[in-house]
């Protein structure tokens, strides 16, 4: 039997493009929101101090506020509201670079490629049958118990490493002041992310190559694939020899007519016959109005004497003239001597009739 039914030829590009209109192109969840935390710690890191310098003030404002008279519920509301005007800025001005900066990456590691058809419903994808075969008998779930326990991981020594560099002021750090605190948590974040982001870019870099090999892996298409798509592209074989044959002999019976119309054909005496017209008024030299060999060039001679056209013997004209003129254009310059004398022995043969 022949592997036909293996996956054994690269994608064409109409394969590929057939994935892209199916809105299957390869990306990275992980690599993603590596890019979105790495832009967005930095951005959060450099407007730290505005938005410890907002907790501050409030925590201040809310103390001195507290001091005076009982705390009561409405007070939680103010407070509530007095803490996002004052942090809100700050975090979403932190948050809108990474969002940015995702949406950015996801555009160019998709190449641009914006489809319906990834959200659009689908009965086939309630298939119990094929959901259980992606889900426990493919590598897909292994791969993303990996993914999920690498990153568990890392994030656990991150932390870990980054409270053990500061282990020492743990114990003290709640009787600091409200700034000096805010200011070690900054310390802290900056440690932890520091460690973790460079993990979590390679890992996501990792992922995004693996999906795209998977991808590949799907798109791989069998030999009969291949053939079935070059056929539907460039047609049926057999149709398309069909069409040349049916072609070809549509010229061949237009040239037959014209041989009607003929001064005079040309003959090698039994291989080629070439159909010549003359007429002084319509072009300035012959014109070539059927031209063909062996079996056409039999019907040519037959068609000519049917119409009592001339048929004269000259072998190296008539095989020079078949090979160098074409069916409804003027003879070659060169040709204008010998097909003269052809013409002026037509003539002379009519004048004694």
């Amino acid at each position: 039997m022949s592997d036909d039914g293996e996956k054994t030829e690269q994608a064409t590009e109409r394969q590929v493009q057939k994935f892209r209109e199916d809105g299957k192109v390869a990306t990275s969840k992980e690599l993603l929101a590596a890019v979105g935390l790495c832009v967005g710690a930095f951005a959060l890191i450099s407007n730290m101090s505005g938005i410890s310098g907002g907790v501050v003030r409030v925590a201040r404002d809310s103390f001195a506020r507290g001091v005076t008279r009982e705390f009561v519920s409405a007070d939680l509301t103010s407070l509530t509201q007095r803490t996002i005007a004052a942090v809100g800025p700050g975090v979403f001005g932190a948050l809108t670079p990474g969002v940015l900066a995702c949406l950015g990456v996801g555009l160019v590691i998709t190449g641009f490629n914006l489809s319906t058809e990834a959200i659009s419903p689908d009965p086939a994808r309630l298939d119990p049958v094929a959901a259980a075969k992606s889900t426990f008998f493919s590598m897909s779930p292994w791969v993303n118990l990996a993914k999920a326990s690498t990153i568990a991981v890392l994030l656990t020594w991150s932390v870990y490493s980054a409270l053990a560099g500061h282990a020492s002021a743990l114990p003290i750090v709640g009787a600091w002041p409200v700034g000096a605190q805010l200011r070690f948590l900054g310390v802290l974040t900056q440690a932890v992310l520091t460690r973790a982001l460079p993990m979590a870019l390679a890992l996501g870099g990792a992922d995004f190559a693996w999906q795209k090999y998977q991808l590949s892996e799907q798109m791989m298409m069998t030999r009969h694939d291949v053939r079935q798509e070059h056929r539907e592209s460039e047609g049926d074989p057999q149709v398309r020899a069909r069409r040349k044959l049916l072609a070809r002999q549509l010229r061949n019976l237009q040239q037959l007519v014209e041989v009607a119309r003929a001064d005079v054909i040309v003959t090698n005496p039994t291989h080629y016959a070439v159909a010549l017209r003359y007429r002084k008024l319509e072009n300035a030299s012959p014109v070539v109005v059927a031209r063909g060999v062996d079996h056409l060039a039999l019907k040519i001679r037959t068609e000519g004497s049917r119409h009592d056209v001339p048929i004269i013997e000259n072998r190296g004209l008539a095989r020079a003239l078949y090979a160098r003129s074409k069916v409804g254009a003027p003879i070659p310059s060169e040709f204008f001597g010998p097909v003269a004398q052809v013409l002026a022995l037509v003539y002379r043969r009519r004048q004694r009739k």
